[in-house]
């Protein structure tokens, strides 16, 4: 998300913000696959479970475990280089990611609503952050770096959704937290809803910051978001907003790999059991650490990978495994019948 609108510019030019308001259809596709194929089970690892067969449902959610793994390493190294470049340049990148990784370790072993009800107060403080950059970037937005578009923009836009799909496709984890949620009348139109919003946001934000840098400069930029946040601030009032965004944004950083640890630990209990369920925690959180000391080295091959491996790897969980596992479900239920 912090190289986001860079990358999009680099693939769609001024025309880059589109792609927030394109994804929408794209989710709303992996909205219905999952809609689809979690009807009457537990979670997304009782439904492979059940419609690939046993054995082969819990190799599905075991390469899950392992990718969430990865995920947590890479994210927790960014996590780390951000911190570095916010002013602790001289700490040892592997002192932040564990001190993170241990608040998770004792979040972790608690209940999913007590990390439901942190994670809602972290969003509003999140969003907080995100609008004010917003507001103050639109306000000196330059409108010739984003307008106007053309309808011959459109097909290097849609090219370039994959982008931020492949990037967030990583929701797909919350689905292996479904049988833990008790269901409410109206969860599916307020799920589309909070889509919309979200790609509203995700449009608006890279819009901003569009409008701030122009494309070509957001290009080469490895965090234009925190560039724009840089000038954000009132001669003789409030400076320097920038290091504040970044502290807050550490709380995104909670979110998503708090996430990634439940869905490890429900998998885990689906796939061994409750007893070694439990100990999935502490276990996914040492393989991440040690993985991010070995596999990222740098804030390079981090960044690197969250450019190419991640999103591919993503939308391969999002959408190429549930659609496999729904066509599996469908077939089987077409035999019985």
């Amino acid at each position: 998300m912090e190289a986001l609108p860079g990358l999009t510019a680099q693939a769609a030019g001024e025309a880059a913000w589109l792609t927030g308001l394109l994804a929408f259809f794209p989710f709303l596709l992996l909205y219905w696959l999952l809609a689809s194929l979690l009807r009457g089970e537990r979670g997304l690892a009782a439904a492979y479970r059940d419609s690939l067969g046993r054995w082969l449902g819990k190799g599905v959610s075991i390469l899950y475990m392992v990718w969430g793994i990865y995920l947590m390493a890479a994210e927790g190294r960014l996590y780390a280089e951000r911190l570095l470049a916010a002013g602790y340049r001289s700490a040892p990148p592997a002192v932040f990611t564990a001190i993170l990784l241990g608040v998770l370790l004792w979040v972790g072993r608690k209940k999913l609503a007590g990390f439901a009800r942190a994670a809602e107060i972290c969003y509003l403080a999140l969003a907080l952050a995100v609008a004010l950059v917003l507001a103050f970037s639109i306000l000196g937005a330059t409108p010739e770096y984003v307008l106007p578009v053309w309808f011959s923009d459109l097909p290097t836009a849609a090219a370039a959704t994959l982008i931020p799909v492949g990037a967030l496709s990583c929701g797909v984890y919350g689905a292996f937290l479904t049988g833990r949620v008790i269901p409410r009348e109206g969860d599916r139109r307020r799920g589309a809803l909070w889509l919309a919003a979200g790609c509203g946001a995700l449009a608006l934000l890279q819009f901003g910051v569009l409008a701030q840098l122009g494309a070509g400069l957001s290009g080469q930029l490895d965090a234009p978001f925190f560039e724009v946040a840089r000038g954000v601030g009132v001669q003789g009032a409030f400076q320097r907003v920038e290091a504040v965004v970044i502290a807050v944004w550490i709380f995104s950083d909670f979110i998503l790999l708090g996430l990634l640890l439940f869905a490890i630990r429900e998998a885990g209990r689906e796939t061994f059991g409750e007893k070694w369920g439990r100990r999935c925690v502490p276990a996914a959180l040492l393989l991440a650490f040690l993985a991010g000391l070995f596999l990222f080295p740098d804030d390079f091959s981090a960044k690197r990978a969250a450019r190419t491996a991640i999103p591919t790897g993503n939308l391969i969980l999002a959408f190429l495994l549930p659609g496999l596992a729904l066509l599996c479900k469908t077939v089987k239920r077409q035999r019985r019948r």
